[in-house]
């Protein structure tokens, strides 16, 4: 089990997670999560990891946070919907 790090405080947390490049992860212990969130408050830490772009994976060991990915919406056609020929293409 990881040691539990006391001086690891909410505003470095979010520090991390501001910094993360798109896709990035950051790793937690589950002991340094109880310490920050609490042992039943999931949704506290989802909310917090939203605020910053990021998702949150749950283990029995440690806790993940992805930065989420920014898809550009002019090249991604809605559902259903086939991408327009351009003048190059064949």
């Amino acid at each position: 089990m990881k040691p539990l790090r006391w001086n690891f405080t909410l505003p470095d947390l979010q520090a991390k997670l501001d910094h993360l490049a798109e896709g990035a992860l950051f790793q937690i212990s589950a002991r340094d999560y109880e310490r920050l969130f609490g042992s039943n408050d999931v949704a506290a830490a989802r909310n917090f990891a939203k605020g910053h772009a990021c998702i949150t994976s749950h283990s029995d060991g440690a806790i993940l946070f992805r930065k989420k990915l920014e898809l550009s919406r002019d090249n991604v056609p809605a559902p259903g919907v086939q991408n327009e020929q351009t003048e190059d293409s064949p």
